[in-house]
């Protein structure tokens, strides 16, 4: 996990998933509103903006990104240098295989540094966990029909929030790009949800990666 910042780490712009020592996994839409030449990576860190640093040599949006709300294909790589260095706190993680099931029902990890509420002017600057289970498309079509979002099973993972505990829990601004992780394997970037924090009646939207490995595959 790294964080993805502007202003030389003084402000987050989103999450970013480890894919290799030279290569992070985010949203589209994260780097569309960052400028890369004055943004910065960091990581082996639960605080933000300390641990290691890295800078941005490149950004790359999916093609068929538009930037539109909603907006499908948001998923980006950013390439890094000097690369990271491995060690028993930082490790890669891995990506699905083209023929991993729906993940559907499954409960997932999730980490992120971005707000804790909606009350929250700033994200949170220790990183934040959580489990989120995973539901059905059909579910999330029906929820968001009334909104004209529509979902697509093929490129897109539903998390409903956690309500446990009498607390909602999820991802909230500044977690886009965050991994959505099962067993070590990313299944999903985060990517939208409903007025910017997880909420009760409408899930989060992730992008989902088994979708895009072509496209990947040329970044890496």
């Amino acid at each position: 996990m790294a964080a993805y910042t502007e202003e030389q780490g003084s402000s987050l712009v989103c999450g970013a998933a480890i894919i290799n020592e030279n290569t992070l996994l985010t949203a589209a839409h994260c780097i569309l509103f960052a400028d890369s030449s004055t943004s910065a990576i960091f990581y082996n860190t639960t605080i933000f903006y300390e641990g290691i640093r890295t800078n941005i040599s490149q950004a790359f949006m999916h093609p068929n990104f538009t930037g539109d709300y909603p907006s499908p294909n948001d998923i980006g790589v950013l390439k890094i240098d000097p690369p990271l260095v491995f060690s028993e706190t930082v490790q890669p993680i891995k990506l699905p295989q083209s023929n991993t099931p729906s993940p559907e029902g499954k409960v997932a990890k999730f980490a992120g540094w971005g707000r804790t509420s909606l009350d929250s002017l700033d994200p949170t600057t220790k990183l934040q966990k959580i489990n989120l289970t995973i539901i059905n498309t059909k579910t999330c079509e029906e929820i968001y029909k009334g909104i004209n979002i529509v979902i697509d099973p093929e490129t897109q993972i539903c998390v409903q929030a956690d309500i446990s505990g009498g607390k909602i829990g999820g991802p909230c601004n500044g977690d886009s790009g965050s991994p959505l992780v099962i067993d070590g394997v990313t299944y999903g970037i985060t990517s939208e949800g409903p007025g910017g924090c997880a909420n009760s009646s409408a899930p989060i939207i992730f992008t989902r990666v088994a979708a895009y490995l072509d496209w990947l595959s040329d970044k890496l």
